[in-house]
């Protein structure tokens, strides 16, 4: 098992308890990889484990529902920037 995968198991405790708070404020489409994914671009910048474990415990606690947003915002729009670049390359080859 990786270093990744066994911290997050550690840390689902948390994560867990982020989510409920998310979905008792009325943001229903929060998953845990959701979570994982935004603390690790965001909060972490892809190096948890460089951190000891009550500090990546509070910053899961420390994560807000606005800050989750805009960085599911920015994913989408990322996303949808690929999608068009992978749309005009069809079309060049079509036409």
């Amino acid at each position: 098992m990786d270093e990744s995968r066994k911290l997050r198991e550690q840390l689902m405790p948390a994560l867990e308890s982020k989510c409920d708070e998310f979905r008792l404020l009325g943001y229903t489409q929060v998953t845990m990889d959701g979570l994982w994914e935004c603390l690790c671009s965001r909060k972490w910048k892809h190096r948890p484990a460089e951190k000891r474990l009550h500090e990546l415990v509070s910053d899961i606690f420390s994560l807000s529902a606005g800050e989750y947003m805009t960085f599911l915002t920015m994913r989408s729009y990322k996303q949808q920037a690929a999608g068009d670049d992978e749309l005009k390359r069809v079309l060049k080859e079509l036409l």
